[in-house]
């Protein structure tokens, strides 16, 4: 019974004559895994890609939210991403840097770092990319756009968020985003007597334009993705 077992796990995930998966994905927390989930499974066609990507494809899905958080994705990447180099083509490793334990380098020169790791442990370069959410998953929130104020509780007055945020010294004029992404959001819900958690990032992914999105890791993370699954011409 093992080795039937066995046997079909080979089959599922790059056994032989079988080709790999398109993409693993390995994220630190509830809040990014219903993110990038509903990115990648529902909106393909707004980032202009076309890939497979199943969260729970048989054995383990292409999606694992690490129970290490920020800081064991930091320090545990080139174990996490180990065994997918025998079943998955490309691989992202996505995590916060406030929490990761490496605060006082730039977001740029983490995700250098764990790069050139995971290209050490085999994986080719131009197969495999580390988002370093810049200081927390919720500056993607921020996008320029009336659906974020909407899902946030603000659909009587969508334009009237910004300026309670300049109000409270959480948004700088001359800023394209809040400062502190975290608590301008804790206190965009607040105002409103809204309830947050991990189905709010769900939410705002689904229905968040996300080319007004011009977050430098979000970026990166679009480019990649279009890199690597170029939409396919229809």
């Amino acid at each position: 019974m093992a080795a039937k077992h066995e046997s079909e796990r080979s089959l599922l995930f790059g056994g032989a004559g079988v080709s790999k998966r398109d993409l693993f994905v390995v994220v630190a927390d509830l809040d990014a895994e219903n993110a990038i989930r509903t990115l990648l499974t529902e909106r393909q066609h707004s980032l202009n890609v076309t890939l497979d990507f199943n969260p729970l494809a048989p054995v383990q899905g292409d999606l694992l939210r690490f129970n290490g958080r920020d800081s064991g994705c930091y320090q545990k990447a080139v174990d996490l991403l180990r065994s997918p180099q025998n079943t998955h083509r490309h691989a992202m490793l996505c995590f916060d840097r406030l929490g990761c334990g490496a605060e006082s380098k730039p977001r740029e020169e983490i995700e250098a770092e764990i790069e050139g790791q995971l290209v050490n442990s085999g994986w080719p370069a131009d197969s495999v990319a580390v988002i370093v959410f810049d200081p927390e998953l919720e500056a993607w929130v921020w996008a320029q756009s009336p659906q974020t104020a909407i899902v946030l509780g603000w659909k009587d007055d969508p334009h009237g968020l910004r300026p309670y945020l300049e109000k409270q010294n959480l948004w700088n004029p001359q800023a394209s985003k809040p400062h502190d992404p975290k608590e301008a959001m804790a206190r965009a819900l607040r105002a409103k007597r809204q309830v947050g958690g991990a189905r709010l990032f769900s939410e705002l992914a689904g229905k968040v334009g996300l080319r007004s999105c011009q977050d430098p890791a979000f970026q990166k993370f679009r480019r990649k993705l279009a890199e690597w699954f170029p939409k396919e011409v229809e």
